[in-house]
């Protein structure tokens, strides 16, 4: 009995410490919940303050600041003696000259496919050069050219520019840059030991996501890469990531979190209800991690749009699953297959959130993505917009950098979050393309709203971008590689011109878009055309050329262009680059305007085309391969020489092209060598003359194929009335080949008195130098200043003459005045091109002939009505149909006249 009686006192004894433990235990567990929720709010607070210090970066005071700050140290380094002022200015000159040379050389690298070239010049100047900054700048930029072709050979070839891209340098972020890419290298290469040495060593002296994300890169198992995905997480405030062996499934679709378990506990703070758009396509491998990912957010009042672009596999039947489990998912089915953007407007129709975001199919968001966004938005009634940032892993969660220097972080546009009602009271829609929207909707939201209002959270990777085989943006020639190039920059280009000349009010896109506000490439196009049986699309003509250019040849281009519309026929553009041209980067404005994407459309790398007769004009563009050129094959091949390969014939003309390379590029990009035809009788002389055995090498055309001209568009209503001073002009672009070289001929054609006025366009900063002045009676404007048309309708006479050295290929501008009514007086040299249209004369009988001119009113309008008639019979629009009638492959093409 006592035994028992001992027990039991034992037993309560036990009992009570139970008891006491139990009541420790859930005082701690509700110490555990304060800290919490402290945690959570101090992670609030410090996104708060992230947040507005990123916003504050990008204000113009922040830019105001920090120029005044480098301002004042540049003064207390005079002041203190330290520095001399010409130093400072010496060096920071050489510096910008160099970031400008490369920046030329990185863009035709890149942006314009001059691989071949721009690649030799940058090693060129790597070897020769003796300005030690512009060298390290170059090893730069080879390093990361090698790194990103992912090759063993270039691996070697990166670190040994590494070496030298780094000598002298002291800025951690580029330190930290360069070792991201030397242990993708040393990895390349079988050496792992070197590369983790690498990132432990940059570890040591830096946290940083991207140094963490590289170690990821490093470790063999999916396990042990999330121990350090975890780590750079860490640095955001973030919570944890968890990894699942996914079975059947990638590496990719074994990501989860902690918070996962609980799937969105509801906050009672939560009011404000986030929409998210979910765009799919046969995503029956993908939906399920990209939808549970939603789900599982913190910020869990939601409604989650899936919208399917007519899949032909599971996709509809998994995302009815969810449907039917959670309220919260609905699904949308679009009719036709349109792209995602076409499909995030059918739910961006139907949603009722205050906020709206986009989760792509296949890409895994981090469960307080959503709040983090919410929450800065509610807390910034200023803002209305935000994005966060994204790293892009393989479904093996390997880290790619999809060609960023040295850095796996970045922000991720499909992450904006904004506010719906302002915004599509605004702006309406997405412009409904099948790639690249998201850039030109962000564009857009600056426009209307203020650069400050959208704002980059620098939060850390909130979203893996799901780096697949499948991916659009990893498609060769329509995907993104950290530029733009082919489809998307013409879409870039083509946005950008729109968005310049538009009213706010013409911002704003409609749904289901009868006609689009801007031309964009056909492969963009929600309704594909219809190809032919060999896959191509078909065009009656092509021409390719540089239409960045802002002379003659484009106005060439664009005169050919509205012969063919009035034609009936169709035309394709493909820009062609010069390498040596680097002053314009867009397209010629007035080409712009003619690309309608219906009879004139812009054609890109990863076309494949057909055409009737392809017109490529100015040589130049074929002297250095260029790799975004569509695939076209084309009856027949018309090179339009309308300039010599030489600038000028001095001794020291500079050589522009050579007929050799030129031929050889030109069969290398359509399969055919083509046939050559000069512009005018001056071109096909110099031809002879200077380049006779060059010529063995193409086919030269027995005619000269002459620029065309609308008279009826130039032709001014009537002559001036007489005024005390003869009003005599000129336009030409403000080149030294373009006026004469002698000072004393200057003054005889374009004399300093009072009897003349003497009207410039194009600027005259030549003869502003030969001269040491601009003499008082000259009234000069810029290139661009006036339509051509307009300035030559005021004119007396048109008096045109250039560099004796120079052969003037054809003389545009001069039948430009004849087809506007003014008369010309010109060399003779011109005689045989222009025949009884023009008044010739030797530089000391101008005055002479101008004279005879203005003082014979009979003599005046006869020369007009001769130029008429000649430049209509010989330039007109007739002309052009002739020989395109002669090379139409299809015979019953009928050629309006």
């Amino acid at each position: 009995m006592k035994e028992n009686e001992n027990f039991e006192e034992e037993l309560m004894i036990k009992r009570q410490q139970i008891a006491e433990w139990k009541a420790k235990i859930t005082h701690l567990d509700a110490q555990i919940e304060e800290e919490k929720k402290r945690n959570e709010q101090l992670i609030r607070k410090r996104n708060d303050i992230v947040s507005q210090f990123a916003a504050m970066k990008q204000s113009k005071v922040w830019k105001v600041l920090r120029r005044f700050k480098k301002f004042l140290w540049n003064i207390w380094q005079i002041t203190s003696g330290k520095r001399k002022w010409h130093q400072l200015y010496q060096r920071s000159t050489k510096q910008k000259s160099a970031e400008r040379r490369l920046k030329r050389l990185r863009y035709s690298l890149y942006d314009l496919g001059f691989i071949k070239k721009a690649l030799a010049d940058l090693e060129d100047i790597f070897f020769k050069t003796d300005n030690q900054y512009l060298k390290r700048l170059v090893a730069w930029e080879l390093a990361l050219w090698h790194a990103n072709q992912y090759k063993k050979e270039d691996a070697n070839k990166c670190l040994k520019y590494l070496s030298e891209a780094v000598k002298g340098e002291r800025s951690r972020d580029f330190l930290r840059r360069k070792t991201i890419l030397e242990a993708e290298c040393y990895t390349l290469l079988g050496q792992t030991d070197k590369a983790k040495h690498s990132i432990t060593k940059a570890l040591a002296t830096e946290e940083h996501g991207d140094l963490y994300l590289a170690a990821a890169n490093l470790e063999t198992s999916p396990e042990d890469r999330v121990k350090w995905i975890n780590k750079a997480l860490q640095l955001y405030g973030m919570s944890k990531i968890t990894f699942k062996i996914p079975g059947n499934q990638t590496a990719y679709d074994g990501l989860g979190s902690e918070h996962m378990i609980e799937h969105g506990i509801s906050n009672s703070e939560e009011k404000t209800t986030v929409s998210v758009i979910m765009p799919v396509y046969n995503a029956e491998k993908v939906i399920r991690t990209s939808i549970e990912s939603i789900l599982a957010q913190t910020w869990s009042n939601i409604e989650l749009l899936v919208v399917d672009d007519c899949s032909d596999d599971a996709t509809v039947t998994i995302v009815k699953e969810y449907e039917k489990k959670d309220t919260r998912v609905r699904l949308i089915k679009a009719k036709t297959n349109g792209g995602a953007y076409k499909a995030r407007n059918l739910a961006l129709r139907e949603a009722a959130g205050e906020f709206v975001t986009i989760n792509d199919a296949d890409d895994w968001s981090h469960p307080e993505k959503l709040s983090t966004q919410a929450v800065h938005l509610l807390d910034n009634p200023n803002v209305i917009a935000n994005t966060t940032q994204q790293a892009r892993a393989t479904e093996e969660l390997q880290f790619h950098r999809r060609g960023k220097p040295g850095s796996y972080l970045f922000a991720n546009l499909s992450s904006l979050m904004f506010r719906r009602k302002q915004v599509m009271n605004a702006l309406g829609y997405w412009d409904e393309v099948r790639f690249g929207a998201d850039g030109e909707f962000k564009r857009r939201l600056k426009i209307v709203f203020g650069d400050e209002a959208v704002v980059d959270l620098n939060t850390g990777p909130y979203s893996f971008q799901r780096q697949s085989s499948s991916s659009l943006t990893g498609n060769q020639a329509f995907g993104y590689h950290g530029f733009f190039m082919g489809a998307r920059k013409e879409y870039h280009d083509s946005y950008t011109y729109f968005h310049k000349t538009s009213a706010p009010t013409d911002l704003r896109y409609e749904i289901k878009q009868v006609s689009r506000p801007f031309a964009v490439p056909e492969p963009m196009l929600p309704t594909r055309e219809k190809k032919q049986p060999d896959g191509r699309r078909h065009f009656d003509i092509i021409i390719a050329s540089d239409f960045r250019l802002l002379g003659g040849t484009n106005m060439s281009n664009i005169e050919e262009v509205k012969a063919h519309k009035r034609m009936g026929l169709r035309t394709g553009l493909i820009q062609m680059a010069r390498y040596d041209f680097y002053s314009e980067k867009q397209i010629n404005p007035n080409i712009r305007k003619l690309i309608d994407g219906d009879q004139v459309q812009m054609l890109v790398y990863g076309e494949k085309i057909s055409c009737d007769v392809l017109i490529v004009r100015h040589p130049p563009v074929l002297q250095e391969w260029q790799k975004y050129i569509p695939d076209v094959e084309a009856h027949s091949i018309n090179v339009i020489v309308n300039q010599p390969p030489k600038r000028e014939y001095s001794e020291n003309g500079k050589v522009l092209y050579d007929f050799y390379h030129c031929a050889e590029n030109l069969k290398q990009y359509f399969g055919k060598q083509g046939k050559w035809f000069p512009i005018g009788p001056l071109v096909r002389e110099t031809l002879y003359e200077h380049h006779a055995k060059e010529l063995k090498g193409i086919k030269l055309g027995f005619e000269d194929w002459v620029n065309i001209i609308d008279v009826d568009e130039w032709k001014r209503q009537e002559r001036p009335p007489r005024r005390a001073k003869i009003i005599i002009g000129r336009h030409s672009r403000s080149q030294y080949v373009k006026w004469p070289a002698d000072r004393e001929q200057l003054q005889m054609i374009y004399p300093e008195s009072d009897d003349y006025e003497i009207h410039v366009l194009g600027g005259a900063s030549v003869p502003e130098e030969m001269l040491g002045r601009l003499p008082s009676n000259w009234h000069v404007k810029e290139f661009g200043e006036l339509h051509p048309r307009d300035f030559l309708a005021e004119l007396d006479v048109f008096v045109y003459y250039t560099h004796p050295d120079w052969v003037e290929a054809f003389g545009r501008v001069i039948f430009e005045a004849m087809a506007a009514g003014v008369p010309v007086i010109i060399p003779p040299s011109y005689m045989e091109l222009f025949g009884e249209a023009a008044i010739y004369a030797e530089p000391h009988e101008v005055k002479e002939k101008i004279a005879q001119l203005m003082a014979d009113d009979s003599f005046y309008t006869s020369q007009v009505e001769r130029a008429f008639v000649y430049v209509e019979k010989h330039f007109g629009y007739t002309k052009h149909a002739e020989r395109l009638k002669e090379q139409m492959l299809d015979k019953n093409t009928s050629i309006v006249e």
